[in-house]
């Protein structure tokens, strides 16, 4: 099996050329079209100034631009991240601006990142044409980082997940045994660019079939798409599918090729399950993956939402709190192992020693297991699964109280009919403080990514508590609390010195020591939220000095 994703593609180009690979809303690449638009947009990257071990952020649509960029930027040895336009600034700043050798790659005149200083290269669609451009291509190790995939990880932040060669085809090879698809098999996936982009195209490269992108988005048109490239295997969110079922039988589209549907990203039920497979006649396979596993590790069957079986390579336990292997049915966290799973979040040492262990990757998701299946229960930590996308209460809440009329909140995760989960926020204000609804949006807008951002807002008056003072986030909205200001601030001074003695034992822990980059994080999370007559500078200056004195003495 060739080492490298361009060396795959070389491979198949020899011997496929002529098989359509890629079919988008606009065109058809056969697969040596694809080798010859990639080797055009490799040596153009390097008359741009790319070199070996760049970071190059593309910005695309669903379109043969992304797999395409994809392979070329794995000819130069660069490094690949999808570059989200909406990002918020500052997260820009932290997935993208992080280097100094980086290049933006698009297919769009108009993008504007406000990253300073930013090399744009835009490739028009002319790099389609056929014409031959050759340039000289450093050799390049199937251990190479070449994929810098994002993730939110444990806290909320954006955190990078650098993805080898390696381990990109082998949980490809992996999947394509363990669903049982083949070189007949069309795909497409209705996932989005900025989150696993691997996932619209690598089962097709790796099989020799064809990947079908498209940007359409109402059922009824991407019905007519399945119908006409003759889709056989879907890969899509929940709601997605849902939304097909519905029109499945009341469109005149052929849609009988069509074999298998995986749902992805969030829950899918028992009940769910049922009513697609009723609708139309086709399996639905439940699956979960994650960014640190390169895609999909557990597969489910067409008659319920647990997981039956994992995928080929990977190895999972379920542990107990103390990280021990449970030997029979019950409730654990997912640990898994295999050739697929990454090692490391890209300069976050302490979430990499918390996450990855000895060779072992910690899920942070709860499952149990019964008769030989696993059924998924829940986030470690009370995550959100908002449309399949990673929402971190805690991240939320710290973007609320920037806000200088806030003096607490608690967001939590609330049933939705088509998103499975949505982010609702339950907020006090200060005293005299008249805030809107609208208002908290457009507020939060600046600091979040618009998933993110609460569906539902409150403004309460106190948020109940537990006997230890800790918000008891299974009884907000069920209780009103009057406020007590005398002992609210009590409490939070109390809250205050746990947390720094906490923060220096869990660090002693680890060997982690003093944490410059964890300044930083508290000051950009406590400016913004300080009403009072003391500066922001100040404040900075009183961070700094609590945090210089842990340790000490």
């Amino acid at each position: 099996m060739p080492g490298t994703l361009h060396e795959l593609l070389e491979t198949t180009a020899a011997r496929l050329p002529d098989n359509v690979a890629l079919e988008d809303d606009r065109r058809k690449l056969t697969y040596s079209d694809w080798l010859r638009v990639s080797s055009n947009i490799a040596c153009l990257l390097q008359r741009a100034g790319a070199k070996p071990g760049y970071v190059i952020g593309v910005v695309s649509d669903r379109s043969a631009l992304l797999p395409c960029a994809f392979a070329a930027i794995s000819m130069i040895g660069a490094r690949f991240v999808s570059l989200n336009p909406g990002w918020p600034v500052q997260e820009r700043e932290r997935v993208f601006g992080r280097w100094s050798d980086r290049l933006v790659l698009t297919g769009f005149e108009n993008t504007a990142l406000e990253l300073s200083d930013e090399n744009i290269l835009f490739v028009g669609e002319d790099v389609f044409e056929d014409h031959e451009t050759s340039c000289s291509l450093p050799d390049v190790d199937e251990d190479e980082e070449f994929y810098l995939n994002v993730t939110s990880a444990s806290t909320g932040q954006a955190k990078i997940a650098p993805t080898t060669h390696r381990q990109l085809l082998a949980n490809t090879k992996g999947v394509c045994r363990t669903l049982g698809l083949d070189q007949d098999d069309i795909h497409l996936s209705l996932f989005g660019v900025f989150g696993h982009p691997h996932e619209l195209f690598m089962r097709g490269i790796y099989l020799g079939g064809k990947t079908v992108l498209t940007e359409r988005r109402y059922p009824r048109d991407l019905l007519n798409v399945i119908s006409g490239s003759h889709v056989t295997a879907v890969m899509a969110l929940p709601t997605q599918l849902g939304s097909l079922s519905r029109l499945w039988r009341r469109t005149d589209a052929d849609l009988s090729r069509v074999r298998i549907a995986e749902a992805g990203g969030m829950y899918v039920s028992d009940e769910f399950i049922n009513i697609f497979t009723e609708r139309t006649g086709v399996s639905l396979i439940p699956v979960w993956g994650s960014t640190e596993t390169a895609g999909v590790v557990l597969t489910g069957q067409s008659d319920s939402s647990a997981f039956a079986s994992v995928v080929d390579g990977y190895t999972v336990e379920l542990r107990d709190l103390t990280g021990e292997a449970l030997q029979e049915d019950g409730k654990g966290e997912l640990w898994i192992s295999g050739p697929g799973v990454v090692t490391r979040y890209l300069g976050d040492r302490p979430q990499t020693e918390e996450n990855f262990v000895d060779g072992w990757y910690r899920t942070g998701d709860m499952f149990r297991k019964e008769d030989d299946h696993l059924i998924f229960l829940g986030r470690r930590g009370g995550m959100i699964k908002a449309a399949g996308l990673k929402v971190y209460p805690l991240e939320v809440e710290l973007a609320i109280l920037k806000h200088p009329g806030i003096v607490d909140a608690c967001v939590v995760g609330r049933d939705h009919p088509t998103r499975g989960e949505m982010p609702a926020a339950y907020i006090v204000s200060r005293p005299g403080i008249e805030l809107t609804v609208a208002g908290m949006r457009s507020f939060l807008r600046e600091f979040l990514d618009e998933h993110k951002i609460p569906r539902l807002i409150n403004f309460v008056y106190g948020l109940p508590r537990t006997a230890s003072g800790k918000i008891d986030r299974k009884a907000v909205e069920t209780r009103e609390i009057v406020p007590d200001y005398r002992s609210e601030l009590l409490r939070s001074d109390v809250e205050l010195v746990r947390l720094i003695n906490n923060r220096a034992e869990l660090m002693a822990e680890i060997g982690g020591g003093f944490d410059p980059t964890w300044v930083d994080d508290q000051e950009d999370n406590a400016v913004g939220h300080n009403p009072g007559p003391t500066a922001d500078s100040s404040i900075r200056e009183i961070i700094r000095f609590i945090i210089s004195e842990l340790g000490k003495g």
